[in-house]
């Protein structure tokens, strides 16, 4: 093998986390909408999922933990909280992924509706203990509700990155 032919597959081999990464970037990048950044969309959620269940030698659990915190430190939420729900939504989303391979879409959504479920409830109620107060769910709830929506649109997105660059 020459050495472009090992750069291109490092390459192809990355793209899963590296596209994580910058999601994890895009998701900090103000847009001049009061209270955006608290219900932006869990974009790296979606790539955690999705790689999670298609790819998850793509995507090595602590490679994503440290996006989870960068993420954490661009968007100043509490160091360690995005780095814990994209765990626990590799986590679950790799234990059922034989569930999802082979199978309609829409079955992988509700996978993804269901673990998101829980990952946002995670961080709403770690965001409520750390505020000593329980915090008001409207923006979990509004983030979740977007996050789930959009989901069929990124994961469609990933799909073609999956099948035309990562292979």
């Amino acid at each position: 093998m020459t050495a472009s032919q090992r750069i291109d597959i490092w390459f192809r081999q990355a793209t899963p986390i590296a596209l994580t990464l910058l999601l994890a970037i895009l998701s900090a990048v103000p847009i001049g909408v009061p209270g955006y950044t608290a219900v932006v969309p869990a974009y790296t959620a979606m790539a955690a999922f999705y790689w999670a269940v298609f790819r998850p030698d793509l995507q090595p659990p602590f490679a994503l933990f440290l996006v989870g915190v960068l993420q954490d430190i661009l968007v100043a939420t509490p160091l360690g909280m995005t780095a814990l729900s994209l765990m626990v939504v590799h986590g679950l989303a790799v234990s059922q992924r034989r569930a999802f391979l082979g199978k309609p879409f829409v079955l992988a959504w509700f996978g993804f509706v269901l673990i998101q479920a829980l990952a946002a409830f995670v961080v709403w109620l770690l965001a409520s203990i750390l505020a000593l107060r329980p915090m008001g769910p409207e923006p979990a709830v509004f983030q979740y509700l977007v996050t789930v929506t959009l989901f069929p649109v990124v994961a469609w997105a990933f799909v073609r990155i999956h099948r035309y660059v990562v292979r």
